[in-house]
């Protein structure tokens, strides 16, 4: 049994339809239902029922789907195993959070160019939302996103790779900057810049400095683009408060600097892979993966 057979079956139970996952897999409509009555031949069951433009799967398919979306994965990395590192080559698409896709994205673009030279990468940008309806549209493979913006939901793995520290930074010379000791009354004097706050981060706002107020509403620019806002704070008086890592370059620079505020508020960001859990998963997200684990320890800052 071929396992491209399957991998088709996977793809239509997804779809609900062959137009559209014959376009998912880019193939004709002609040729990935040959391939499912090729596969049902082999297995002398019926495994998807027809009925005009629709489709529905059987019994028999829904337990094949169900089986074989666990089993693929582990054939891949079986192969992988035995033959040493895989030679990875083919479309590579992914999905970057705010707060990743400005601290790691480039570095990822140029460590794929130089060790996967083979691997194409087509890359998103943008709110969980958005990623999310992406990633079940089968237009990304996996996104890279902190893991409060990933609602809990059955079609969706979600694992874990690390953590961003979360902190404040001002331009050099920033009146901040001169103080004895730097309160959280005293941040909020300035306009904050900053992507949109968790209900967790407000919660542990609350709690930690035990003052009633919602950053959410205190924000002055709110932006799913790091950069930008970064930028500003390294040109005006506003507060950036988001990933460290983000401001980085301009810290090394001299053109930012991080604000210790009294009673050392740790905030880390958990970072998490995020796919489909009823597809098979790409060999090729390994590369992400791996580069995202290896990342965050190089940059523990």
């Amino acid at each position: 049994m071929e396992t491209r057979k399957l991998e088709h079956l996977i793809e239509l139970a997804n779809a609900g339809s062959y137009s559209r996952a014959a376009s998912n897999l880019h193939l004709t409509q002609s040729a990935l239902s040959k391939s499912i009555q090729s596969l049902e031949a082999e297995l002398g069951v019926q495994l998807v029922e027809r009925f005009g433009r629709r489709c529905a799967i059987t019994t028999a398919g829904t337990l094949l789907v169900e089986r074989a979306s666990k089993l693929l994965p582990e054939i891949e990395n079986l192969l992988s195993d035995v033959k040493g590192r895989p030679d990875y080559a083919g479309l590579l698409r992914v999905g970057f959070g705010a707060g990743p896709g400005a601290c790691m994205s480039s570095d990822f673009i140029a460590h794929v160019l130089h060790e996967y030279p083979r691997v194409r990468l087509l890359l998103r940008r943008g709110t969980g939302q958005f990623l999310m309806s992406e990633l079940r549209a089968r237009s990304l493979d996996v996104v890279i996103i902190d893991t409060r913006s990933v609602p809990a939901a059955d079609d969706l793995a979600v694992e874990p790779v690390g953590f961003l520290e979360g902190s404040a930074v001002c331009r050099t010379g920033h009146p901040l900057t001169i103080l004895p000791k730097v309160t959280l009354q005293d941040v909020l004097k300035y306009p904050l810049l900053n992507t949109a706050i968790s209900d967790e981060a407000v919660r542990r706002v609350k709690e930690h400095y035990r003052v009633d107020l919602d950053l959410r509403a205190l924000t002055t620019v709110e932006s799913e683009e790091l950069e930008p806002l970064v930028e500003a704070a390294a040109r005006t008086d506003a507060v950036f408060l988001g990933m460290a890592a983000a401001s980085h370059a301009l810290i090394k620079a001299g053109r930012l600097q991080r604000i210790v505020i009294e009673s050392g508020f740790h905030f880390p960001i958990p970072i998490s892979s995020v796919r489909l859990a009823t597809k098979a998963e790409p060999l090729l997200t390994h590369v992400v993966k791996s580069f995202v684990l290896e990342w965050i320890r190089a940059h523990d800052l």
